[in-house]
């Protein structure tokens, strides 16, 4: 690790937060299962790419524990921008995902009552007797 692997280690970083993003946005267009449960694993693991640059850039800080030069603060500021992006976009798929689950609650619930209506001693279905022609 150098002085001069800041920026590399910040364009790193930049680079997957754009594929986070792109993921993480990915997730609303999704319809399939199977297709958003491997969009979900690829995001995972980009999550852990992420976690091992941040690591290395704690590191770098301990090590170097300088500020930023112009060129790195700017990228700084798009990491940042980056980062508030994909938090909005997570808060969304989240709130997409708790209205999917209640609108599910809501048809069980109702299956629910059907089949207890069902069940009540007066309400059951009309019984047919056999008739002979």
């Amino acid at each position: 690790m150098t002085e001069s692997g800041l920026r590399l280690l910040l364009e790193k970083q930049q680079s997957l937060l754009k594929e986070f993003l792109d993921f993480s946005q990915r997730q609303f267009a999704e319809t399939d299962d199977v297709g958003l449960d491997n969009l979900l694993s690829q995001k995972d693991n980009c999550f852990k790419e992420l976690q091992k640059v941040v690591s290395l850039l704690e590191k770098w800080h301990q090590i170097y524990n300088r500020p930023f030069r112009a060129d790195e603060k700017k990228l700084d500021q798009i990491i940042k921008d980056l980062m508030e992006k994909i938090l909005l976009s997570e808060k969304e798929f989240e709130k997409m995902v708790g209205l999917e689950k209640n609108a599910v609650s809501l048809q069980i619930d109702q299956l629910g009552r059907q089949m207890q209506y069902r069940k009540e001693p007066g309400h059951q279905r009309p019984k047919l007797k056999n008739m002979k022609t």
